[in-house]
């Protein structure tokens, strides 16, 4: 554990001096190498605590591989394409990263000995009777649909609109017109944080709350510990809403 809060200690602090940068120095992510903060992340991954595992393989599947700036492919006067490597950082994928790593933070920082107390109170109402039961896939389930719930009544309070799902995550957390504000969105790291946080909530919707409402699929214990961590995150962010 004292690795783990080492290691995430230093990843923090470079996340600050890239934000740093970007805020202050004005110098956009893409200019910014990657290096050192895609080296420190891989060396946190594998000491990331169990419960936190849906975090982690975040991390090593989806924010890693694409932490780097694509790179720049042209065509020279014969129409031959020519590739130009790329080292800075990817803006959206700092946006996941800045929410990510604030997320690990604030757990590893708790120090509650019961799983319940970490949880959002509207997670708790519909999922801890089905948990305890031993209804792991139907905790699972309901926690995710509160959270489409929560974000479609803001929506439709705010614009009269009705939506669900994926695409109503992609309108209430857009970069362009969001409805549901997470970062200052005029700045390119408030944009990033935007972008990150309305990935993860349309990820949730398709690739966790579909499947368990589609499929009934049964689940283990942990592993249902683990996506509620990740529901307790986003129900805590809607709170944290930018008014």
């Amino acid at each position: 554990m004292d690795r783990y809060l080492a290691q995430l200690e230093i990843c923090k602090q470079i996340i600050d001096r890239i934000r740093h940068m970007i805020n202050m120095q004005h110098i956009q992510s893409n200019n910014i190498s990657c290096t050192e903060l895609y080296n420190e992340l891989y060396k946190l991954i594998p000491l990331v605590p169990v419960e936190y595992k849906v975090f982690s393989d975040r991390l090593r599947d989806k924010i890693l591989p694409n932490l780097k700036m694509p790179d720049f492919i042209s065509v020279n006067q014969f129409g031959q394409p020519l590739s130009t490597p790329q080292n800075g950082i990817n803006p959206y994928l700092f946006g996941e990263v800045i929410a990510t790593i604030a997320y690990l933070n604030g757990y590893s920082n708790n120090n509650s000995s019961s799983f319940w107390d970490n949880i959002h109170p509207q997670i708790v109402s519909v999922a801890k009777g089905r948990f305890n039961d031993g209804h792991y896939a139907d905790a699972v389930e309901a926690a995710f649909k509160e959270i489409n719930t929560r974000v479609k009544k803001i929506y439709r309070d705010r614009t009269s609109v009705e939506k669900d799902g994926a695409k109503l995550m992609q309108a209430a957390f857009s970069i362009q017109n969001p409805i549901i504000r997470l970062g200052d969105t005029s700045t390119e790291t408030g944009a990033n944080i935007q972008q990150g946080y309305m990935e993860m909530f349309v990820g949730a919707m398709i690739g966790i709350r579909n499947p368990q409402a589609h499929n009934n699929l049964l689940i283990s214990k942990d592993k249902a510990i683990r996506k509620l961590h990740f529901a307790n995150m986003l129900m805590y962010k809607i709170d944290d809403e930018l008014v």
